[in-house]
């Protein structure tokens, strides 16, 4: 499919072929923009386009060994940064200093194994890139190697420290429509990557918020019971303050997690439901009409917890969400007891606007 597969990007994918065609490849990107938006697909594209033996024009062929090497991931030239591990041997929750100086800055001045260039891939999406990292890459920008491209893609530009992003050619990605991700959908079908699960394009879309990534990791489904068991917990919040059980609450968070890693991994899932929920809540609540909530169907009972929360409420929630997204995947807290603390956090926000 090449450049084809990324829909409604027009503007980024023309300057990535020119870029990549004509010779003119900067030594550091930034691409950025919501998730969803094809971003990492995107950079996967180019190192191919960069890597082609037999390009089509602007476009990678993707037939040459190259070509399927990068989209196998195991071209040696096209290296994704990933975390370190941890002495159980299991991958951190970020991608510290030890991680960029043994995947890219140890290799970034080597000449390149097999292809024309290296390419590192940073993606600050998932596994976000510590500060100290940036701080250790930043020699490496100031004074890149000849035949040595970084990718970093992140899903906000201001995220990053600035030193980084004034040395990087900036490629910006926009959210996909519902029509986009309908015709994304139904490609991934046709190809026969995406079964559909029995469930229609829009409410994978709905379940997703638009990541369409979880959809091929036939996650639908489990999308499906988190989005149950948060709006629950939403509601369980709403209550008047005489009929609030918060034993129930704590309860419902609680079976959020499961002990072990898994229990910081099902956290963070939960944590990034109701970050969804609350923000199609607040765009409800704040400007009925202007935007498509992402839950679609579900306009009636968002907006009924909108009107007992009122907007600063909503915003305050939104920002205690972040902070305990950020404690659990960042600062590594225990993912039971910042749940258990977001209960009476939330709690409190919601009695105060009562």
């Amino acid at each position: 499919m090449g450049w084809a597969s990324l829909r409604g990007q027009d503007a980024a994918v023309a300057a990535l072929r020119r870029d990549a065609a004509g010779g003119r490849a900067a030594n550091a990107y930034v691409f950025h923009g919501p998730p969803g938006a094809g971003k990492a697909t995107a950079a996967r594209l180019f190192a191919q386009a960069l890597q082609c033996e037999a390009p089509e024009g602007e476009s990678p062929c993707g037939a040459c060994l190259p070509c399927r090497k990068v989209e196998r991931g195991v071209h040696p030239d096209v290296i994704t940064v990933r975390p370190e591990t941890d002495r159980d041997g299991k991958p951190k929750r970020s991608i510290g200093i030890d991680a960029v100086r043994a995947q890219l800055l140890r290799r970034a001045y080597l000449r390149p194994q097999e292809g024309k260039r290296q390419v590192f891939i940073l993606d600050n999406s998932e596994e976000p890139v510590t500060v100290d990292a940036f701080s250790a890459l930043l020699k490496t920008l100031e004074e890149p190697p000849p035949d040595t491209i970084i990718l970093l893609v992140t899903p906000n530009l201001h995220g990053l420290p600035a030193t980084i992003v004034s040395r990087c050619r900036k490629v910006p990605f926009r959210a996909l429509s519902r029509e986009d991700q309908r015709a994304v959908l139904a490609s991934l079908r046709e190809q026969g990557r995406w079964e559909g699960e029995g469930m229609e394009a829009d409410e994978v879309i709905s379940l997703t918020m638009g990541r369409l990534g979880l959809a091929l990791a036939g996650g639908a489904e489990e999308l499906a019971r988190r989005r149950e068991a948060a709006m629950e917990f939403l509601e369980g919040l709403s209550a008047p303050p005489k009929e609030a059980d918060e034993v129930r609450l704590l309860l419902l968070a609680g079976a959020q997690v499961a002990g072990g890693e898994a229990s910081r991994e099902a956290a963070a899932r939960f944590l990034a439901m109701l970050r969804g929920l609350i923000r199609d809540i607040l765009v409800l609540t704040a400007a009925p009409g202007a935007v498509e909530p992402w839950n679609a169907g579900l306009e009636e009972p968002l907006a009924g917890i909108g009107r007992r929360w009122g907007v600063h409420g909503l915003t305050e929630a939104l920002d205690r969400v972040e902070a305990a997204l950020h404690d659990v995947g960042v600062v590594n807290t225990n993912p039971a007891l910042t749940l258990e603390a977001l209960v009476f956090a939330l709690r409190a926000t919601v009695a105060a606007g009562a």
